[in-house]
């Protein structure tokens, strides 16, 4: 049942926590699945999203990314913030919590949960 457990895990947000923003890419950026209010987030369908590069949404600071990127890689349990920039629109600030997970579809992933930053920077964004 291993390899099964992650992607239940990952389906259960998708059911049991409406309204979570998630998105879950390759271990190199590229968007595998969406949940409708990440897409939202990210003006574009869930569909949309497929094979799109994550780190093109980040709004500035995208080295940072990218090395936070390959650290939830590595294992490690990434959490920072930042600024993504929706499709044709302005910037939002944004908290991400990025871990690596293993999805029976997709093999070794990492699983994107986004919220409201802890800082009091949303407003400047």
């Amino acid at each position: 049942m291993g390899s099964n457990s992650a992607a239940l895990e990952v389906h259960d947000l998708d059911v049991n926590d409406i309204g979570v923003k998630w998105v879950v890419t390759d271990l190199y950026g590229l968007l595998l699945e969406a949940s409708r209010e990440a897409a939202q987030m990210l003006n574009l369908s869930a569909a949309g999203l497929r094979g799109r590069q994550l780190l093109v949404f980040f709004d500035g600071e995208r080295e940072h990314w990218r090395q936070s990127l390959r650290a939830a890689a590595a294992g490690m349990m990434v959490d920072r913030e930042g600024a993504v920039r929706p499709r044709d629109k302005r910037p939002l600030f944004i908290r991400a919590e990025i871990t690596r997970t293993r999805d029976w579809r997709h093999g070794e992933t990492l699983l994107w949960t986004f919220t409201e930053p802890e800082s009091g920077e949303a407003a400047t964004a």
